[in-house]
């Protein structure tokens, strides 16, 4: 007849509550619903592709704006040149020149910024998302290790009584 030891009741009592910790035991869950990996990297090309399209536009109004300005100071040249001749009429449309130039450039320049307003709100959404990203990339990961070690564990334990016994 087998005598039972202690030793192996303990064992046996060991091995029965690691196997209850992993069937009951309950997942780890992440605090804020997430949106599947896949639909947050679209978003985020999505959005890196309205920003290239900002850029470009951007360019192009600096562009025109560079050329309204070397025209803007043409027109002052001109206007301190016919103020000497004291020439009131021509003063007058160079004035009025002057300031449609000077609006158009300051219409301009106010479409820059909130071009340049919106790309900073896209990459701050592109700033969150990755972060989202990474966050999702360190929960899965320690949920890995978290397995990993206990499977070591186990296989420690098996060994232990392979050995024992």
């Amino acid at each position: 007849m087998m005598k039972i030891q202690i030793k192996d009741i303990l064992i046996f009592a060991g091995i029965l509550a690691v196997i209850l910790l992993l069937v009951f035991k309950k997942k780890p869950e992440q605090i804020f619903h997430v949106e599947p990996v896949k639909k947050i990297e679209t978003r985020i090309e999505g959005k890196e592709t309205f920003i290239n399209t900002i850029e470009k536009r951007i360019g192009n109004e600096t562009k025109i704006i560079s050329e309204i300005t070397s025209q803007i100071e043409f027109l002052r040249a001109e206007l301190m040149n016919v103020k000497n001749k004291r020439d009131t009429f021509q003063i007058i449309q160079i004035q009025d020149t002057l300031i449609n130039s000077l609006s158009n450039e300051n219409w301009r320049l106010k479409n820059i910024v909130r071009d340049q307003d919106s790309i900073i709100v896209a990459q701050r959404y592109i700033i969150n998302s990755k972060d989202t990203l990474i966050s999702i990339g360190k929960f899965d990961l320690k949920r890995v290790k978290k397995q990993r070690n206990i499977s070591l564990f186990f296989n420690a334990l098996q060994t232990g009584i392979i050995i024992f016994k």
